[in-house]
């Protein structure tokens, strides 16, 4: 019923809208950029958490609204959201310097180093002027008259219930784990005030499917188990108020932030890019302090953090006091116990979930010191992380190096050093455990159309760090060692080639293999962009590791290599401005021991976004087919404002999603999405509490953003 009303509003709503204005600029549309969803679909296969993406994207949306100057020492930014790297930057700087200002982007085409898909990846965040962005003088009365005011709301829904649902909560006690106490809809309130960049107030709020917004429907056997969970406001809260650019504050906050230093290994708080097509993007750029914005619960400092410019120098202080979810483990009583590891998945929607909900309070100060020139940069960081309640070792034996006890203290050191057309970078870290990790790399910009990367990477067994995230093989980095070779080679300007090869090895035991072990992980990209309308690519990638198997008379399990072998096309083209047409073929192979699991996927995209129509629509038809889980393909999907959807293709069947956006008035925008998967001689999807007595899987999304 409460479904079926909030159609209905959502559906008169629309109706009433008889005043329509001129499309603006749709700041989704950028997530078309293959640069970017690549990234996306390569953190979506790493890990089963569901995640939310906002801290990754948010200064790339930024940039979208507010393009950046490209004849301006403004241009600088694009290099620190990666859109283009250190000698694309140098040629760009040595052109401008040499002909003056660019005035078009068929200008572009005459630095050597810009090919037709660079091009078309930086145009939507850049602009010709030849002028600084205006800085406007901060007093109250400007921030109040130029300060840009934005109120997301959402509201989501699996259609089908699940088992989960289909219990009452008083069962719950005897059902810890498979029953869900809320309502199976999700809601989603964003708020972000800005001026300028220079002035940010942000609020987020969530409840997820599953879990309650309020303790008052809980019995008082529940609420003696779980009452305590519950605060004021839940399920998930977060506020910030953000400067910068003060006479000599460079950047403060108070509220909930990250931290981005050197190349992340020992102070990277939030999420970060890693391997991807792009293959000499591995170099990580460090925004230093920055706001929280998104919804991933156990993922963010909360406290306060500043950063003091003095000259080439800046220094950075925080303190952070949060309260996360962890394993609970108890070892003899209540009184004396600790956890096992930090639970990341922010669900809080049964009685176990709940429990797991905030045992851990952790605290964490600390400082950077950075030095920049226009050549090299030099940093130190250190902090101290404590944690209330011990971390113990769990009794797998690949744990035996975890890190254990309530106190670690991180150094670091990070240099990044250009020399003419080489350019060093990388970091070294170490706790006072003794334990070390070090990650150095080069770019070599052999010429204006070959480009290679080398880096070395070697995390001890020891290694840990409660806030770092280096680029890796590993879910953790520790126990790592690896050598990482990267190329990008112009064939001509509508033609390159992007590949990499790395070679990894796990010294101890890890999670499935119980025994030392080692991989590789190759990728080859043919990138074809004859003309603005029209980007195509062909790729292979090789993956290739080692896990546990045994056979059914084995008493010890043996070491086997597993390989994963996929083949994608992807074509994307306009046929009008307005519309764009997206194909993709993807096929996978994949091989353990005698086990072999094959699949594809295939889709249609249709995106038809008019610049004078108040409404655009995105398509998809997808076909699917693989022989399990293993084989699985992930594909990134357009979805509403700061929400992702990654999902995992497998098993048999097809995925339908249409989203429609309506620019209802000037300043607010509504977004309908409707997504239905349907598997092919399957009665039932899912399993457990998540089980859904059906073939078909549906989510409806609703969105409405007010802009002022």
């Amino acid at each position: 019923m409460r479904f079926a009303l909030n159609i209905l509003v959502f559906l008169v709503f629309s109706f009433l809208t008889k005043t329509v204005f001129s499309q603006q600029p749709d700041s989704t549309k950028l997530l078309n950029n293959e640069f970017i969803t690549d990234q996306l679909e390569n953190i979506a296969s790493s890990t089963d958490l569901s995640i939310d993406y906002s801290d990754l994207i948010d200064e790339i949306m930024y940039y979208s609204k507010n393009p950046i100057s490209i004849n301006t020492e403004e241009r600088n930014k694009l290099l620190e959201i990666r859109l283009i790297n250190e000698n694309q930057l140098s040629e760009l700087d040595n052109y401008i310097s040499e002909y003056g200002s660019i005035q078009s982007k068929f200008e572009l085409a005459a630095i050597p180093s810009f090919d037709q898909q660079l091009t078309e990846r930086i145009l939507p965040f850049i602009t010709f002027s030849t002028t600084e962005r205006p800085s406007k003088k901060l007093d109250f009365k400007n921030v109040l008259k130029y300060g840009k005011h934005q109120l997301i709301i959402r509201y989501s829904q699996i259609a089908e219930p699940s088992h989960a649902y289909s219990m009452p909560n008083d069962s719950a006690v005897v059902f810890p784990g498979s029953v869900y106490l809320g309502s199976p809809q999700k809601y989603y309130a964003r708020y972000a005030f800005d001026y300028n960049k220079r002035i940010r107030l942000g609020f987020t709020w969530e409840k997820d499917a599953g879990e309650l917004i309020s303790k008052n429907t809980l019995s008082d056997t529940l609420l003696s188990l779980v009452g305590d969970k519950f605060d004021l406001i839940n399920d998930f809260a977060s506020i910030h108020l953000f400067v910068s650019d003060l006479g000599p504050v460079k950047k403060a906050v108070i509220g909930d932030f990250h931290l981005e230093f050197g190349q992340g290994l020992t102070l990277w708080s939030g999420l970060s890019f890693g391997k991807s097509s792009e293959a000499t993007q591995i170099k990580k750029y460090g925004r230093g302090i920055t706001p929280n914005t998104s919804v991933n619960e156990n993922r963010f400092m909360r406290g306060a953090a500043l950063t003091l410019g003095f000259g080439r120098f800046e220094i950075s202080g925080f303190y952070s006091n949060n309260i996360i979810d962890g394993n609970l483990a108890i070892i003899d009583s209540i009184e004396n116990h600790g956890v096992t590891g930090i639970i990341e998945t922010g669900n809080h929607r049964t009685v176990n979930e709940l429990l797991d909900k905030g045992v851990i309070n952790i605290q964490s100060f600390g400082a950077n010191i950075n030095y920049r020139n226009k050549q090299s940069s030099f940093g130190i960081t250190a902090l101290q992380t404590s944690v209330d309640i011990p971390f113990l070792k769990a009794g797998e034996t690949y744990k035996t190096f975890y890190f254990e006890g309530e106190k670690l203290t991180n150094f670091g050191f990070d240099f990044n050093y250009k020399l003419k057309k080489i350019n060093f970078f990388g970091e070294i870290s170490a706790t006072d455990k003794s334990a070390f990790a070090v990650i150095i790399g080069t770019n070599l910009f052999l010429s204006d159309r070959f480009l290679m990367t080398i880096s070395y990477r070697n995390f001890s067994k020891e290694y840990f760090s409660f806030y770092n995230n280096p680029f890796r093989e590993g879910s953790i980095a520790r126990n790592e060692k690896a050598y990482y070779f990267g190329v990008k080679l112009l064939l001509a300007s509508k033609l390159s080639v992007d590949a990499y090869a790395d070679f990894f090895d796990f010294p101890w035991l890890r999670y499935g293999i119980s025994s030392p072990s080692l991989g590789a992980e190759y990728l080859v990209q043919l990138n074809y962009s004859p003309d603005q309308n029209l980007n195509m690519y062909f790729r292979f990638k090789l993956d290739n590791k080692q896990e546990n198997y045994r056979e059914d008379y084995d008493f010890i399990s043996k070491t086997i290599s597993v390989n994963r072998n996929s083949f994608r096309f992807n074509i994307s083209y306009s046929v009008f401005n307005f519309l764009i047409l997206k194909n993709r073929l993807e096929m996978t192979l994949y091989k353990k021991a005698t086990s072999v699991e094959k699949g594809y996927l295939i889709y249609q995209d249709v995106l038809y976004r008019p610049d004078n129509f108040p409404l655009s629509v995105s398509l998809r038809y997808a076909l699917f087919s693989t022989d399990g889980w293993d084989s699985r393909i992930y594909a990134y999907e357009n979805d509403v404002l700061y929400a992702f959807s990654v999902p995992a293709y497998y098993d048999k069947g097809q995925r339908i999603y249409l989203m429609i956006k309506l620019d209802a008035f000037k300043n607010v925008d509504l977004w309908l999405r409707v997504s239905r998967t349907i598997f092919r001689d399957k009665t039932t999807i899912g399993s457990g509490a998540d089980k859904i007595d059906s073939n078909h899987k549906t989510e409806i999304k609703l969105q409405a953003k007010i802009s002022l």
